[in-house]
């Protein structure tokens, strides 16, 4: 990124590039993202969007005015925890550059935090707590209205026809190194039809969800385990709050991250999962239908298998799409993956039970 291309965009939202510091934010893998310090006065979040990710950055966009707005009326615009994304002269939401880049900048959260691994349970019940009030505002939200920002983002049965294809070409010779994953994923396919069967049936409905409900997603405050907001919100759009519990499901339980090389360190932890459980119900439980109760778990069996999928895939295609820094560090993900699901599966009687008690 050149000095001067720079310059255009923050003059273009009326900065002065001579009062301000540019300093990269390294956190995150799609988007291009760097902290504006301005002098004495306060800081901004400005971002490339990544629109071979996000095809449709203009629609993108819109998605998040709502979410800003519908934030502002539930807290008030002066009490909204939530950073609003900046109007530039020419009362849009970007900036589009010569090379047909969309810019967005927004206001930046300070004195904040966030964790890639859950520490403890209090961690685990806080981080949940805030994706269940952000669920309970988006409840009230159509959405229709909302645009699918990755079409598919979530559907478990074109992930299995994604993985069905790569083990017939089996390019890159791999399929006997991960025999024993792939078995295991097509032991499971039949999640797919009757995970549809809900959606179609209304027991599960649609609504407009966050969709990568990862504990970095939140911002709690620096000197405390108390959530600000949630964030990194290009993916919210229309899904179910399956997918979103069970992300969380996925990603707070486990003690180690997602592509620890040694399985014997993935261990679900029963009690993050009942704080993860009581946190998000806790804020969520009176506004959700009983199919949705009903089922929550088994949105975590969904999310374990779907994103073990996608690292699986990868793997067999030739690590294309996840970025790989060792030989089998695809194939470790999903192992670790579908060990998580294994031991969801084995005490899935117990786990229901956590989950009848909060709801």
């Amino acid at each position: 990124m050149k000095e001067n291309d720079f310059r255009k965009i923050l003059q273009f939202y009326g900065l002065h590039p001579e009062s301000t510091t540019i300093t990269e934010f390294l956190q995150g893998h799609i988007n291009d993202s760097f902290i504006i310090d301005v002098r004495d006065n306060c800081s901004y979040f400005l971002q490339r969007i990544n629109h071979h990710v996000f095809r449709d950055p203009e629609a993108l966009i819109r998605n998040l005015t709502k979410v800003n707005n519908a934030m502002n009326t539930h807290f008030g615009r002066e009490n909204n925890p939530y950073p609003q994304i900046l109007q530039n002269p020419n009362k849009k939401y970007f900036y589009l550059d010569e090379q047909g880049n969309y810019w967005r900048m927004m206001e930046f959260v300070p004195e904040s935090r966030s964790y890639n691994i859950c520490i403890n349970a209090e961690v685990a019940r806080e981080g949940a707590a805030a994706f269940g009030k952000f669920q309970l505002v988006m409840n009230t939200e159509d959405p229709a209205e909302y645009t699918p920002t990755i079409p598919d983002f979530h559907h478990l049965g074109k992930r299995i026809s994604m993985l069905e294809e790569a083990i017939k070409a089996d390019q890159f010779n791999r399929c006997g190194e991960a025999s024993a994953e792939i078995t295991f994923a097509l032991d499971r396919k039949h999640y797919a039809p009757e995970l549809d069967a809900l959606i179609r049936s209304g027991d599960v409905p649609v609504r407009v969800t966050h969709n990568d409900t990862k504990l970095n997603n939140v911002l709690f405050e620096k000197q405390s385990i108390k959530h600000i907001c949630v964030v990194d919100l290009d993916t919210v759009m229309p899904g179910t709050v399956l997918y979103d519990y069970g992300d969380m499901v996925r990603t707070f339980t486990s003690p180690v991250e997602e592509d620890e090389p040694d399985a014997e360190k993935v261990v679900f932890r029963k009690e993050i999962f009942e704080a993860l459980t009581r946190g998000y119900l806790g804020e969520l439980s009176d506004s959700l239908s009983d199919g949705e109760k009903e089922n929550l778990l088994f949105g975590g069996k969904i999310m374990l298998l779907m994103i073990g999928i996608r690292f699986l895939t990868d793997f067999l295609e030739g690590d294309h799409y996840f970025k790989t820094s060792r030989q089998g560090h695809n194939l470790d993900r999903a192992k670790n993956q579908f060990t998580l699901l294994k031991q969801l599966e084995e005490q899935e009687e117990e786990l229901q039970n956590i989950v009848k008690k909060y709801c």
